[in-house]
């Protein structure tokens, strides 16, 4: 997968930043150094591929008690594992599982866990039954993050309706590209939720990742 600042065919998204920019001008500078224009990626920042306000919102409630679940990994990983007590994320591919926890472990986090569980995303009718889907059981989270793959059909909706049944009453769903899942805005048990549209660590364009409170 190419370098998510090298992807040109996303310049024409210009006029969307320059006007979410404008909104929050304290996101200027880290856009040009930690935005489009980085060579780093996420994991080499140690840092969420969301929209800065979610990632300012989060790093604001994150505390060294909480537990995190996370669908998918990466720089978010990194950035909830220096933040939280314990970090558990699933992933579906054994070298980047294993690229996240080499990274990891070399920022000596050690609360944080990768699972390895393989899945065919184009094969998505077994979803419902993957080891992937219910790496996510038998306790409660104090954070779920709901990211990761997915190619043929949307399962991050899936994915948030199972964290439901596991978040602790007073925490918080992060669903990142939030935009893609109107369903699961208009029918979530949340007590509140906050969408956080803007740029991002990595990003050329507006991305948006919501909060959702219980």
């Amino acid at each position: 997968m190419p370098h998510p600042g090298k992807q040109l065919k996303d310049w024409w998204r210009i006029p969307r930043v320059l006007f979410h920019l404008a909104i929050r001008p304290r996101d200027w500078l880290r856009y040009v150094r930690a935005g489009a224009f980085t060579k780093k990626s996420p994991v080499e920042l140690g840092m969420p591929w969301w929209s800065f306000g979610a990632v300012d919102a989060m790093a604001a409630r994150l505390r060294k008690d909480q537990d995190v679940f996370e669908y998918g990994s990466g720089g978010s990983t990194l950035f909830l594992g220096a933040r939280a007590r314990s970090v558990v994320c699933v992933e579906d591919e054994q070298e980047w599982a294993d690229l996240v926890a080499g990274a990891a472990a070399k920022a000596a986090l050690g609360g944080v866990t990768v699972l390895h569980r393989p899945f065919d995303f184009w094969q998505t009718d077994a979803f419902g039954a993957s080891d992937y889907l219910l790496a996510l059981s038998g306790r409660a989270y104090d954070v779920i993050v709901v990211d990761g793959k997915e190619w043929s059909v949307a399962v991050r909706d899936h994915c948030f309706w199972h964290a439901e049944r596991h978040v602790k009453q007073g925490g918080v769903i992060v669903l990142d590209d939030s935009w893609r899942y109107p369903q699961v805005k208009a029918r979530n048990q949340a007590r509140r939720w906050k969408e956080y549209k803007g740029v991002g660590y990595c990003r050329v364009g507006v991305t948006s990742t919501c909060i959702f409170e219980y």
